[in-house]
């Protein structure tokens, strides 16, 4: 099943290319959904950022003295109900902490054995499964990929200007940053690991 949340980060809109179960606005993001003509099934968020909402959906309020950020708490919410694909929009720009708290959560999303991407105007980042994976090329985009987890082993990179096979990339050294397309896909075969693509 799918699931779209939509954060409070800096208003991105995209172009969604596939039919969502269930739609979260979060916090601001809830603005964000009417803006994007949107319907959010469930606004989560302890609306610090933005008024509480008037609409009549499930609205779950929660404190602002809390762990979680609203998006995490959508996250989880997700992964409790049982969706395996999720997609996160809005969530970049503005707030650097808030951006690198998203991508913290692609791990997450991984631990369940689930898929996460976050999807922007100009970036879209993605978590790669077990085995291979195929990146379209976009034009006049460049790649990198990096290992959420301490250590990612892969396989090999086909079809990109500096292919490589069997090697580590940890999270402490940026080996995969800003790779080129060289044909019109490029094939990431992972073996262990929690990696992320970043277009």
């Amino acid at each position: 099943m799918n699931c779209l949340i939509i954060s409070g980060g800096e208003y991105s809109p995209v172009k969604l290319n596939k039919k969502y179960d269930l739609v979260i606005g979060c916090d601001k993001g809830y603005l964000y959904a009417k803006k994007l003509k949107i319907k959010a099934d469930i606004i989560i968020g302890d609306f610090d950022s933005s008024p509480m909402p008037k609409e009549k959906t499930n609205i779950i309020k929660v404190s602002s003295v809390k762990d979680d950020t609203d998006t995490s708490l959508a996250i989880k919410y997700a992964l409790r109900n049982n969706y395996k694909n999720i997609d996160i929009i809005c969530a970049l720009g503005n707030r650097l902490d808030h951006t690198i708290a998203n991508i913290q959560m692609l791990k997450y999303i991984a631990e369940f054995d689930a898929s996460g991407r976050i999807l922007s105007k100009d970036v879209n980042i993605e978590t790669l499964k077990i085995g291979v994976n195929k990146i379209k090329k976009l034009k006049n985009k460049t790649f990198s990929i990096f290992s959420l987890s301490d250590k990612s082993k892969i396989k090999y990179i086909k079809g990109s200007k500096y292919d490589n096979k069997d090697f580590i990339l940890k999270n402490n050294f940026p080996l995969g940053v800003s790779n080129e397309f060289n044909k019109n896909e490029v094939s990431i075969n992972v073996e262990s690991g929690v990696v992320i693509a970043i277009l």
